[in-house]
Parts: C-alpha cells; structure tokens; sequence
C-alpha cells in the first residue's frame, strides 16, 4: 500500500475511536478539536497531552501495535476531555479522568503494562548512569537519571502504605 494511503487509514482510524469516545463521554465533535502528532523526540514516554491546546503527542514507536497505540491514545484524549469539562479543577490522573478511560474499555494506567522496564539510554557511545527507585514491598522499579527521593510507589500509597523506594545508582558502563 502506498505510504499516503497508510497515512490516511492510521488518520481514519484514529478520528474514528476518538469520535467513539467523545460521543460515549458526552463531548461530540471531539475529534475535530483534538490534534495528534507523532513525535520521533519522544524516547521515554509513549505519549503527552497539551489539553490547553487539544494536542496530542504520541512516540513513533506505538504505531506498529494497534492496541497499544489506541490504548495510549484513549489515555491522552481522556486528559484532554477531562479539561474540557472541568478546567484546571481535577487532578490529571484523577476520578474524573480514570471514569472517561473506563468509560472506553481500558483500565487506567499512568504507566503502560505493556512496556517492560526499559534499558539505559545511550548517551554519545556510552551506557548513561541511571538510578533504579525499587519498592522493597511490590517490587516495582523506576529509573531515572538523577535521584528522585520524593517517587513514591504509587499501589504502596493507595493501599496504605509510605511507598518509600529504595535507590541503587548503576554505573556507567564506557
């Protein structure tokens, strides 16, 4: 198929479930105030809304897998939906905002369950040195490139808990 034809069906298709989800969240015409690019930038996140401007960012990479990619996308319209109706009021990964993704079949997340933990990021031919944040209690990892002290593990703090993490700096490998 020609690349201008891919084009248009990937642009079909994302107008289509954006449609879907305006019209399930009571927001019709959605679609046509919502902007959605792909960024070949984005290494870490799979996506990022501007809900101010009613853009939508994706990370090239969640083009080749059609769940992912309307998953991630139904994650960032909702942020958009929720500031369209509420303003700056709510919290961005709040009630209103997780109803809006159950609302159109997903479960909501702030981080993908599909992306395993990702390596280091390679910086001018060397390996970058990365913190891991590890949970002591669940076990869930992050990193970053500096110490975050204030990360939290987020299921720790729901269910009750400090949801203090556990710093290691992993070394730089040349």
């Amino acid at each position: 198929m020609p690349k201008s034809g891919r084009v248009n069906s990937l642009t079909t298709r994302l107008q289509r479930w954006t449609n879907q989800w305006g019209l399930r969240w009571k927001l019709p015409g959605l679609k046509d105030r919502i902007i959605v690019e792909f960024s070949p930038r984005m290494r870490v996140s799979l996506g990022r809304s501007y809900p101010q401007r009613g853009l939508v960012r994706l990370n090239l990479s969640v083009k080749t897998d059609d769940a992912l990619l309307r998953e991630v996308l139904c994650h960032e319209v909702a942020h958009v939906a929720v500031f369209e109706l509420h303003g700056t009021n709510c919290q961005p990964h709040g009630t209103e905002w997780q109803a809006f993704v159950r609302a159109a079949g997903f479960e909501p997340h702030v981080r993908c369950k599909h992306v395993g933990s990702r390596a280091p990021q390679k910086l001018g031919g060397r390996v970058a040195a990365f913190f891991e944040h590890r949970c002591p209690v669940c076990q869930a990892v992050r990193h970053a490139r500096r110490r975050m002290s204030r990360w939290r593990c987020a299921a720790c703090v729901a269910a009750g808990l400090d949801g203090e993490m556990c710093i290691t700096q992993i070394k730089a490998r040349r």
